[in-house]
């Protein structure tokens, strides 16, 4: 896009033009010696030929009915924007971060409060020492046309105010987390299906654009000694792109559009085009140590969806060991390579769970909605590294696309994985993500982790520590600098239940805590980061203990003009080996820490009622399994207490497709667990453990006997006992 610029000269103002040439005409001062009347006769000639070329050339204004439908926009991002622009992340990080690899680089005073350098642009008034007035700070103050598209928090205090343009009267002036959790209700004052929190908020992530013209400044007012976590993602626009500010009345306006997005977003059928022609190869069975095509079209066009499904014995070492080539327009280094159910985000194993570009679906599909165009061919390899026979069944959607030299871009998409880490709360380090030269947009990542901590609870057991740091173009700081790996992942406080949104997601998360495997994911849809000149995507791996043995894969999906170069390796047989779970035991240690373990089958009372499976997700490789036969039916375990202090009594059990449903009595009284009287322990698709705490109770001085009673309908539920813990509290 080119720059007509003219300098006025003794009015001393720019005019921009957009045009297909890049010339800058230029006059010295002393030739412009003319009468006022001629200067404002050219000048304003200047501003139609301003109007005239803009509109000639047909650019869009970008308006918030306009960024409502990119949220839901694939095709769009297979091109270079028509109005080049930037993202940029304004976030809570520690402030003592200002130099790669020095020190303070990896320092973690990010929001919890009383930071040792306030997490902020700017202290634009500080707190009154006596405490009669709050501190103002900037979190943001940004000139030019753009838009806010992602906020982010885990917790905040305090109000914010947010000014668009030059206003002196704040568009928003308010309670800071509903203005993060609750915007388009917040911002517009409408309140309505249209404005639902959960339309727009995803975990703790909340994509609601806002657009500006000229300006954006957001002011944060609040106690700097309290939790104030954040992010703002905005997207920059060059200075001749014309924007329409964001107004309240725009939502109503929008209303209908904006019922439409939900739909799109959530609904089942999402971004497939019905009449497009259906591209069929069957069944293929692909011997170990084989390769096969899977697809294969010699002309021009663009999948818009594509499934794979996949049968084996053992399909979690089969998705990791068969691995997915796609090459585009005859490539000789594919653009795509990673192992087959990685690729679909939700890796190791089969995982359901929906979000708008993948899925993976109850009976093993998993579906790829990302748009992929190609100007003459596109083949579909899979290479089988096991000894097992794999049988793969493909479907694509193939509909028909105008290439443009320059402008279209081929689908990327990046795996790598480090085996034999050790993870560490003191030898931190930046994992890369995705390192490339050339141009593009970034439009989503995912993490595979394999965390072997013994730690029982999130807080102890926890890997995402590290914040995501993201340079674009030439950049000596990142545009992306973030609070933590699962605040980039949208969501908070190393949450370890199952989620996914339209956006993000976390489809694996073995437990208890956050130990074992883990995946999340998140798709930059209308918040795509694009580079010109390059882009280098790190994340730290930043531990809460010391963790040797640790796994840590990653994927990133991309878009780039052909000629791009990237940190691509081909992937090995040794990256795709069946990572062995160690054998672990409960380890006491920072939320678990004052607690004593006992296994389950050293408990229980009648050794005959109960069995033993074996598993490598249990402490020691087995788990007591007790089938109850109808509802009522019991199982006892007994233990000794000191009858001196209040007590917490807490259960690890597997939860999974035959998990039964049971309460719990000590010494002939109910307890609730988790504030709940019934624990159940289905789960339709996933295996995993999960922590269940009781409420304080008072024990016996000897012995003392907890209760399990079946609450279902039996004998095909099976109730699982990992261990138990106990833990005395003073009195």
């Amino acid at each position: 896009m080119l720059n007509f610029f003219f300098m006025a000269a003794d009015l001393n103002f720019p005019v921009y033009l957009n045009g297909p040439i890049r010339t800058m005409i230029k006059r010295p001062h002393n030739d412009f010696a003319v009468k006022g009347n001629w200067r404002l006769f050219f000048c304003l000639s200047i501003l139609a030929l301003v109007f005239s070329v803009t509109t000639a050339r047909g650019q869009e204004v970008i308006s918030f009915g306009t960024l409502i439908d990119e949220m839901t926009d694939l095709n769009r991002l297979t091109e270079l924007p028509e109005q080049t622009y930037r993202m940029v992340q304004y976030s809570s990080y520690d402030r003592r971060s200002k130099v790669p690899g020095m020190r303070g680089w990896f320092a973690n005073s990010d929001g919890f409060g009383g930071e040792p350098i306030p997490g902020f642009e700017a202290v634009v008034s500080p707190p009154e020492p006596d405490g009669s007035a709050l501190g103002t700070y900037l979190i943001c103050d940004v000139e030019g046309p753009g838009a806010i598209l992602r906020l982010w928090t885990a917790g905040i205090n305090g109000n914010i105010s947010l000014f668009l343009d030059n206003s002196e009267e704040p568009l928003y002036e308010g309670n800071a987390e509903e203005f993060f959790w609750n915007t388009a209700a917040r911002i517009s004052g409408v309140e309505g299906e249209h404005t639902d929190p959960g339309m727009y908020r995803q975990f703790d992530a909340t994509y609601f654009p806002v657009p500006f013209s000229t300006r954006c400044r957001i002011e944060w007012i609040g106690d700097i000694k309290k939790i104030h976590f954040y992010h703002v993602g905005i997207r920059l626009y060059e200075r001749d792109v014309k924007v329409q500010t964001f107004k309240p009345g725009n939502v109503d306006e929008h209303r209908e559009q904006l019922l439409q997005l939900k739909d799109r977003l959530y609904g089942v059928d999402q971004n497939t085009n019905l009449e497009a022609e259906d591209v069929d190869p069957g069944e293929i069975t692909i011997p170990g140590g084989e390769s096969a095509d899977i697809l294969k079209i010699d002309s021009g066009g663009a999948i818009d969806l594509f499934s794979i499904k996949l049968e084996a014995e053992d399909p979690e070492r089969m998705l990791r060991s068969c691995i997915l080539s796609i090459y585009f327009d005859g490539a000789d280094v594919p653009q795509v390579e990673a192992p087959l159910g990685d690729f679909f985000g939700a890796a190791p194993g089969l995982n359901p769970y929906v979000s708008y570009p993948f899925a993976v679906q109850p009976d093993g599909a998993m579906i790829c909605r990302f748009f992929m165009p190609f100007q003459q061919s596109v083949r579909m390899v899979v290479q089988n590294t096991s000894e097992e026979t794999a049988d793969i069944s493909v479907n694509a959607h193939l509909q028909e696309y105008n290439w443009i030299e320059g402008k279209s871009m081929h689908f990327r998409a990046r795996w790598k994985i480090d085996h034999g880490l050790t993870a560490s709360n003191s030898s931190i380090e930046d994992i890369p993500y995705f390192l490339a030269r050339g141009e593009g947009r970034i439009v989503g990542s995912a993490a595979y982790i394999y965390n072997p901590s013994e730690a029982v609870v999130s807080w102890g057991n926890w890997w995402g520590e590290g914040d995501e740091k993201i340079f674009m173009d030439d950049q000596a700081f990142p545009s992306f600098f973030g609070t933590g790996s699962e605040d980039y992942f949208n969501y908070s406080w190393s949450a370890e239940r199952y989620f996914s949104y339209p956006y993000c997601g976390q489809p694996r998360n073995d437990g208890p805590g956050n130990r074992g495997y883990v995946s999340n994911f998140r798709w930059h849809i209308s918040d795509d980061l694009p580079f010109q000149k390059n882009i280098a995507f790190y994340m730290e791996l930043y531990h809460h203990g010391v963790v040797p043995g640790f796994s840590y894969g990653r994927i990133v999906y991309a878009y780039t003009l052909p000629g791009c170069v990237d940190d691509y390796v081909p992937i090995t047989a040794r990256d795709v080996e069946e990572i062995p779970y160690n054998t672990w035991e409960p380890l006491a240690y920072l939320g678990s820490r004052g607690y004593e373990f006992r296994q389950s089958e050293e408990m229980v009372v009648d050794p005959a009622a109960a069995g033993t499976r074996k598993g490598k997700l249990w402490s020691d490789n087995h788990i007591l399994e007790w089938k109850p036969e109808e509802s009522g039916d019991s199982l006892r375990f007994t233990f000794a207490g000191s009858g001196e202090s209040e007590s917490t009594i807490a259960m690890t059990l597997a939860h999974g497709p035959d998990g039964g449903t049971f309460s719990v009595l000590l010494n002939g009284e109910p307890v609730r667990f988790s504030d709940k009287e019934l624990i159940n322990t289905h789960d339709p698709s996933r295996t995993y453990l999960r922590n269940h705490f009781s409420e304080k109770i008072r024990l016996k001085e000897r012995e003392n006997e907890i209760v399990l009673v079946n609450n279902g309908p039996g004998p095909e539920e099976s109730i699982k006992i990992d261990f138990f813990w106990f833990k005395d509290h003073k009195l």
